[in-house]
């Protein structure tokens, strides 16, 4: 009487740890990129609440700003933002056409990253007397 044991052999084995490998592979990548596509969005996010901010400040706080070039920064979300803000005439004298941009950045490192997010809006020159 001959037994038949039942199981996989080594190569049905081999070839199933390959196809888990290359399936696990797919899924790590698909997944790295998943994080880095959400980090991404996340700073385009808040460097646009970074931008309103700053336009609503000029806007809101009644100075005039004069044409040129302003870099300042701050801190949102515990991380730090280098802001540039870019003053233009317009063909109206009491008004300002403003373009903020915002990059994130570290203080301790020279260069400043190319800007993630940039506003456009104007800032008009308060009348003394109107309200």
């Amino acid at each position: 009487m001959h037994l038949k044991q039942g199981g996989f052999t080594l190569l049905e084995v081999l070839v199933a740890m390959a196809v888990f490998a290359v399936v696990s592979l797919t899924l790590l990548k698909s997944s790295s990129q998943q994080v880095s596509h959400s980090a991404a969005m996340e700073d385009r996010l808040i460097a646009h609440w970074v931008a309103a901010n700053t336009l609503t400040d000029l806007q809101t706080n009644g100075s005039y700003p004069d044409v040129g070039e302003i870099e300042t920064s701050t801190v949102m979300a515990r991380r730090d933002w280098f802001i540039t803000i870019k003053v233009a005439p317009t063909p109206s004298g009491d008004v300002r056409h403003v373009t903020v941009s915002v990059a994130p950045y570290d203080p301790d490192v020279a260069d400043i990253p190319s800007p993630v997010v940039s506003n456009i809006g104007f800032v008009r020159q308060q009348q003394r007397g109107r309200r």
